[in-house]
């Protein structure tokens, strides 16, 4: 296990190609505790949020964490935390990793608690439902931005477009099947590019 831990860590140190202020353990909890705490939307709202944060502190840039991101897609449980998780070894290691962990997980488990009763009690109040209903309505232009920064670092082509259109349009047609079409869309595209490759 620990050999696993270091070749990681490893792997992931050697893509970093900015020297970067140090953050300690305690400095990771307490950025993701606070993004965590305000951030309504879940992880492809949080995820955003987080690069801008680390790159705002010089901890990393958005391009690194964005390649995080992307490694953590492979790991199943929730993106945000798997980000996290990454993100809190490649700056302080397992420590890192500890601090991580808690700074995503903590301030739901509280905020639900808490938010829980609070709507029960109020959630008929006028200035509630507009205040839940404007969050709702930030959600997706931050999902909308990270795609953006995701696909804006992708070398494009019109067959790529169209393939990537096609999967969309598919999922939007049948959301009940997403998931299986999203696989099978996924291994189709890798199948076209490695056979256009070949084809060079």
């Amino acid at each position: 296990m620990r050999l696993f831990k270091t070749k990681l860590q490893g792997n992931l140190d050697k893509t970093d190609p900015l020297q970067r202020n140090q953050p300690t353990p305690m400095g990771l909890f307490w950025l993701f505790a606070k993004i965590n705490t305000v951030t309504l939307g879940g992880g492809y709202v949080i995820v955003p949020v987080t690069a801008t944060s680390l790159e705002k502190k010089g901890w990393m840039s958005e391009p690194e964490f964005y390649d995080l991101f992307a490694r953590a897609q492979a790991f199943p449980g929730p993106l945000a935390l798997s980000s996290a998780l990454l993100s809190g070894i490649r700056l302080c290691g397992f420590r890192g990793a500890v601090a991580a962990f808690f700074g995503v997980v903590l301030p739901p488990f509280f905020a639900l608690i808490l938010v829980s009763g609070f709507i029960t009690s109020y959630g008929s109040l006028p200035a509630l439902k507009r205040f839940l209903e404007g969050a709702g309505a930030v959600v997706p232009g931050l999902v909308a931005a990270m795609i953006w920064k995701t696909a804006s670092k992708r070398t494009w082509n019109p067959m790529r477009a169209f393939e990537t259109a096609a999967l969309a349009v598919t999922l939007v047609l049948f959301p009940a099947y997403s998931l299986p079409i999203l696989l099978l869309g996924i291994a189709a595209l890798y199948c076209i590019e490695a056979s256009c490759r070949r084809s060079k």
